[in-house]
């Protein structure tokens, strides 16, 4: 069946060049000959899928989720367990590990989300005297994403690229899609947004906190909208932006209501981490010296911390904790370090074993530890508050750790969603040949035929895109382009995993080797010597 196929195509392709070189070329003759290449491609694509499906080994249930991922792994199937490359890192190099701790040593389940909506919704009606109907709203987990951005002028929620160009679909006014999308073209000129406009008409959603406080800003646009009130829309977003500061921070910015919440019962909030315990010890085991760098309260870590390792002795896993750092300030600032059990107006002179500590700022941390530049390796969540600074300013390696991809990965792992992507890619390449012949074959048939495609390629587009999330798609993906999520992700994090745990599957002295880049101009012939399809010229 392969060569029969392979015959077809060869000899479609040949009579193709037959009338590319004829004098007395047939048009018709020549969308019929892409219309049956298109025919033949689709046929191959069902052949295939059938093919894959019908290969698939049965699940062993003996199998541990390591080994049935293994088996899975040649047929390009990826595990949520791997570690992601961006940058060449020897972790032999590495003596330091340094762990921020909400979204990076602890995960939180839907609950926290559900009950930092609710009070958002709380704050702003008790407080900022919103109407009182906001209080019934209700969370909705599907809509938003992280990575989105919002338009303070507009009261636009959208997705943008790597090349900070706008992915139309995804522009939302409220909870609806916006309805005429050439106003946002219009706007902004293109689809492009300039860097100035970026940086001060925009904010971007960079964490799992913001998720449910953006459902709200857009759940409140929309109530504003139906109501038919007048608003700015950054009057919204900053009067829930300041909401989100009283829960997360309280009156006087030691730990708001959020932290009080989740201390309460936190089996309710708090997963459990059954590795993070053996991880951080083996760390300790070979010598590496660990350190805890967090925003939150010693009293919200200590209670999380005893939760996920079950013990009162979790200060013991690592070599020195900062609490209350005030990230990203932490990186640029010189206010002093404080120790944090006490009462205490004392200057910190040195780190004392067994002693916690808050505030500070890295050259201080950098001249009390000795432990700077590339030996460090720190792990967190945040781009901005957590890598950016971390990395260029001060030379640490870091890794980003992303709860959402483990999920992304499952969805891309399904036969559904990998066999629409391939026949995407089948289009967009069917697309490029029948443009290549447009320029000399021009007919009413040939621009129907391209006109057809182009509406199939934007309908697979769309289902690609659902898959993820109805709204707004992949956090890492605008269609062909990284978004700008992942674009800051591939920028500052040396490698990126779903949990910190994933490395506990690999040596320390493991070496990340990345996979090569091409440029579009070097694709072509280096893809085809690295699969051996080409041999040296010697040979």
């Amino acid at each position: 069946m392969k060569r029969l196929l392979r015959l077809t195509t060869d000899n479609i392709r040949q009579r193709r060049r037959q009338y590319s070189i004829s004098s007395t070329v047939d048009h018709r003759r020549m969308t019929e000959l892409l219309k049956k290449e298109y025919e033949i491609k689709k046929f191959k694509h069902a052949y295939t899928m059938g093919k894959e499906e019908s290969t698939l080994p049965s699940k062993n249930a003996n199998m541990t989720a390591d080994e049935e991922f293994k088996t899975l792994e040649g047929l390009g199937y990826t595990s949520p367990d791997k570690v992601f490359i961006n940058n060449e890192l020897n972790l032999q190099n590495i003596e330091v590990y340094g762990f921020d701790y909400d979204y990076t040593l602890a995960n939180y389940t839907e609950n926290l989300s559900v009950a930092i909506y609710k009070f958002l919704c709380e704050i702003l009606v008790d407080v900022f005297k919103y109407p009182k109907q906001i209080k019934d709203f209700k969370f909705d987990p599907d809509f938003a994403i992280r990575g989105l951005h919002y338009d303070f002028n507009n009261g636009w929620l959208m997705k943008i690229d790597n090349m900070a160009n706008i992915q139309l679909n995804t522009v939302h006014v409220g909870r609806e899609p916006i309805t005429d999308v050439n106003e946002v073209i219009e706007y902004h000129k293109g689809r492009h947004i300039p860097p100035e406009y970026l940086n001060n008409s925009m904010f971007q959603l960079s964490d799992l906190f913001s998720i449910p406080q953006t459902t709200l800003l857009s759940d409140v646009i929309q109530y504003f909208r139906d109501h038919n009130m007048s608003f700015h829309p950054r009057y919204l977003s900053d009067d829930v932006n300041h909401a989100a500061r009283i829960l997360h921070t309280g009156a006087h910015g030691i730990g708001g209501t959020l932290h009080m919440e989740v201390m309460k019962d936190i089996s309710k909030y708090l997963e459990r981490a059954p590795k993070l315990v053996g991880y951080l010890e083996t760390l300790k085991k070979n010598g590496k010296k660990t350190f805890l760098l967090t925003n939150s309260t010693l009293s919200f870590i200590s209670k999380g911390m005893g939760y996920l390792t079950s013990s009162d002795d979790w200060r013991d896993l690592f070599d020195c904790v900062i609490v209350n750092a005030r990230k990203p300030e932490f990186y640029r600032s010189y206010r002093p370090f404080r120790i944090a059990h006490e009462p205490n107006w004392d200057s910190v002179l040195r780190f004392e074993p067994g002693q916690i500590y808050q505030g500070g700022n890295i050259k201080d941390f950098e001249r009390l530890t000795g432990w700077k530049g590339q030996r460090v390796l720190y792990f967190g969540d945040h781009i901005y508050s957590d890598l950016v600074d971390a990395s260029i300013q001060h030379g640490w390696h870091t890794g980003a750790i992303i709860h959402e991809l483990a999920k992304e990965i499952e969805i891309r792992n399904q036969p559904c969603y990998r066999h629409k992507l391939s026949w995407l890619l089948n289009l967009e390449r069917l697309l490029n040949e029948a443009q290549s012949w447009s320029k000399d074959h021009c007919t009413d048939e040939l621009n129907k035929l391209l006109s057809e495609w182009r509406s199939e390629r934007n309908e697979v587009r769309i289902q690609l895109k659902s898959a993820f999330n109805e709204h707004f798609g992949s956090m890492f993906r605008t269609y062909q382009n990284p978004s700008f999520f992942a674009n800051k992700i591939q920028k500052f994090a040396d490698i990126y995993m779903a949990n910190i745990t994933n490395l506990d599957n690999l040596s320390l002295d493991y070496v990340f080797y990345p996979n090569r880049t091409y440029l579009p101009h070097e694709r072509l012939v280096e893809e085809i010597v690295d699969s051996g399809q080409i041999k040296h010229i010697s040979e």
